[in-house]
């Protein structure tokens, strides 16, 4: 039996976990991980489902549309199951809006629902003016529960489980054929991979049941209905470590929705969140055949989503599995452990 080691638990690493138990039933598959469920980056992700390919430059469109639409196929399925929201799949209608008119449409315009420009009439009808936007039918995948159902998935097809923080991986060597590298951040120490950042966002949690309609701007704004309460963002931070609340950082969020949508200076406050998005240009997924003194360890990398880490975690997730598999198929059988 082939022994595959999974590093990390957020939504990127989940999604692996279970798709290589889909691809590769056989498979003894265990997580690693030093944070699970609301201390991961994921959990506090509103998931909205929109590829930004401007977020993630260096990743090839065909590969970014692949990954898009095999996320897309997943999420509407979810959203259509009859406990969509104990998964915490949402569907969404709203606006993307932008402050010049010389936009291309987006890589999911022939897929998710609805999807038309804005009227001029639309476009006036908020509180600040832009000059193009969106209007289309999308799906919230709210991390604060698609991380356990995903979680309880896994262990339901044999997963293990075990809560460690792993300094290097050597520390596999020998004892799994495989690992799936999806440390986020991590990444950086752990493979010595200096390419990947954070990128600090802050948001705030508010009950404004009224809010039926997500609206996205170019200009750092957003507000996002989810089930129990709506978020209103953002900041988007580039190398920023700081993972407190930053007061400025709070009131330009408020300020910037109340502009947007002056009804929701009715809302009350529920919470506030920071968390910093795993960037890399581009997007790794790859194999790698890491040496360890006269070992060698073969490793499918799958990290640095950023702004983009729900929309494209199952499109990964899915490519990550494929290539696991090809590593697989080509380890000799007495190797095997």
């Amino acid at each position: 039996m082939v022994k595959i080691a999974v590093v990390g638990a957020g939504v990127i690493g989940l999604s692996t976990a279970v798709k290589i138990q889909e691809e590769i039933p056989e498979a003894d598959v265990t997580i690693f991980a030093d944070k699970f469920n609301q201390a991961t980056t994921s959990d506090g992700a509103a998931g909205i489902y929109r590829i930004t390919s401007q977020h993630a430059p260096g990743t090839d469109i065909p590969t970014l549309r692949r990954w898009g639409k095999d996320s897309w196929d997943r999420f509407s399925e979810l959203s259509k199951r009859p406990d969509a929201s104990k998964v915490g799949a949402l569907v969404v209608s709203g606006y993307q809006l932008y402050n010049d008119s010389n936009r291309e449409q987006p890589l999911f315009a022939d897929y998710v629902g609805n999807f038309r420009n804005c009227t001029e009439e639309e476009l006036n009808s908020f509180g600040v003016k832009y000059k193009h936007g969106w209007f289309f039918t999308t799906v919230i995948l709210e991390c604060r529960w698609y991380l356990p159902f995903l979680m309880k998935t896994f262990r339901r097809l044999g997963g293990k489980v075990v809560k460690q923080t792993i300094s290097s991986l050597e520390e596999f060597v020998g004892r799994f054929d495989l690992v799936i590298n999806c440390s986020a951040l991590g990444s950086k120490s752990l493979v010595n991979d200096q390419t990947v950042f954070p990128v600090r966002g802050q948001m705030i949690r508010a009950h404004a049941p009224w809010v039926k309609h997500f609206i996205y701007t170019d200009d750092m704004a957003y507000i996002l209905p989810c089930q129990d309460n709506v978020v209103l963002g953002g900041t988007r931070q580039a190398g920023n470590y700081n993972k407190e609340l930053d007061a400025e950082d709070t009131n330009g969020v408020w300020e910037r929705c109340k502009n947007l949508l002056p009804s929701i200076e009715g809302a009350r406050w529920d919470w506030q969140w920071v968390g910093l998005r795993p960037t890399r240009h581009p997007v790794r997924v790859e194999i790698e055949q890491m040496k360890f003194g006269n070992k060698t360890l073969p490793v499918v990398h799958n990290y640095g989503h950023g702004a983009n880490g729900v929309t494209l975690s199952w499109g990964t997730a899915v490519h990550a599995a494929q290539l696991a598999k090809q590593v697989t198929r080509s380890l000799p059988t007495k190797s095997r452990l």
